[in-house]
């Protein structure tokens, strides 16, 4: 009788389970057409300057949110964030000073840290007098002025026992699997004849053209890179920034180029980062940027191609940055450098995460030791970047 009340409250716990999905399923249905519709509605009323409509609509979406359950709430917390900062700019535009400032707090609250942004958003212009609104600017610079951020960061330090830390290894482009991949992708074909750049940069933009970037939707299950193209082949899905710097390394192992995808974070997460490319050039001695969202890689004055290390120094210490003139998200919009590096990059090169075999190491600044300050478990820490960026080749 025991064993068949408990199975019983097994039965009863597990369909309780199945109908708190199917209920939390239906509430982000709602939710999510609630917010498609009056996003539409807040930008056409906008456009017509008919802020008070524009406002109404803010209001409802944030009105909803807050019925959400928390774990929901934290799944839309972007929503949180802009839609609080849009009612802040609207309802600037209308001389609302005191309910602006309210929404700019809660939005600054809910992880809105774009100062740069706010400093340029002339919807602000009137607060920007105000005690309350100089007092929020002064907090946001702290975590959101991210050149400031990047320049206040202590130099690297050399670790003295690099023997205690894990051997970098990079797969052997014979291998069956990128074998396959270098034939799914036609790989030969796509890289040309030219020299090994020219080969870099032709495979990105193939695969910057082939996979369009795709933040709404989670990568396919399994890491079989020729699967998650296929399943984006119809174009109705693509990849997130992870998805498509994964597909790329792949390629470039098959063609025997030492290749790292890097996740580039920033010093205090709010749930976004982005994640590139790290190619080794045998030609230069050293590693490239080369980021497949945007089409994009760094350049100095004199043209030659940076990698991640060279771009965070430069942005440092203010030296010159080119970014190539093809950058481009999904061939629809043009990326700036000013935007690109500038503001986006230079909040999300604080931290390096690169994962070896199967150990996880994060290059931290000295001083930032919290394994749990980004997702996912940190196996080292390390603060010597001679050793993070070393030469897959022992004679470099």
């Amino acid at each position: 009788m025991k064993s068949l009340k408990f199975l019983l409250l097994l039965l009863f716990l597990g369909t309780g389970n199945i109908l708190q999905a199917q209920e939390l399923s239906e509430i982000r249905k709602r939710f999510e057409s609630l917010e498609n519709k009056q996003s539409d509605l807040v930008v056409t009323a906008y456009e017509k300057k008919d802020y008070a409509t524009s406002e109404k609509s803010c209001l409802t979406v944030l009105e909803q949110y807050a019925t959400l359950p928390t774990s929901l709430q934290t799944h839309y917390r972007w929503v949180a964030q802009n839609y609080s900062y849009m009612a802040a700019c609207i309802q600037s535009l209308q001389g609302k000073k005191a309910e602006a400032i309210d929404h700019l707090q809660q939005a600054y609250e809910a992880g809105f840290q774009e100062y740069a942004h706010i400093l340029k958003d002339t919807d602000l212009d009137n607060l920007r007098e105000e005690p309350r609104f100089q007092a929020l600017l002064a907090k946001i610079k702290e975590v959101g002025d991210y050149p400031y951020i990047l320049k206040q960061a202590p130099t690297y330090v050399p670790n003295t026992r690099t023997d205690t830390l894990p051997a970098f290894t990079y797969p052997n482009a014979d291998t069956p699997y990128l074998q396959k991949v270098r034939q799914y992708f036609r790989l030969d074909s796509v890289a040309g004849k030219g020299d090994e750049l020219s080969k870099i940069k032709y495979v990105l933009t193939y695969i910057h053209n082939t996979i369009k970037h795709d933040g709404a939707h989670e990568n396919p299950a399994g890491g079989d890179v020729t699967q998650w193209a296929e399943a984006c082949k119809d174009g109705s899905r693509g990849l997130n920034c992870g998805g498509l710097a994964h597909v790329l390394t792949q390629c470039y192992l098959a063609l025997g180029i030492p290749t790292r995808t890097i996740a580039c974070m920033p010093k205090l997460y709010v749930g976004e980062c982005h994640s590139i490319n790290a190619v080794y050039s045998r030609t230069l001695g050293r590693w490239i940027w080369i980021d497949p969202t945007n089409n994009a890689w760094v350049m100095d004055e004199q043209g030659n191609l940076l990698g991640q290390r060279e771009v965070r120094e430069r942005l440092r210490d203010n030296r010159p940055l080119i970014l190539n003139k093809e950058a481009n998200w999904n061939n629809q919009k043009s990326i700036t450098k000013e935007y690109y590096l500038d503001e986006y990059m230079a909040k999300n090169l604080y931290c390096f995460i690169y994962t070896s075999g199967d150990k996880t190491i994060l290059l931290a600044p000295p001083g930032f030791t919290d394994s749990k300050a980004y997702p996912g478990r940190m196996d080292y820490i390390v603060q010597d970047d001679d050793w993070f960026w070393q030469s897959p080749y022992p004679e470099h």
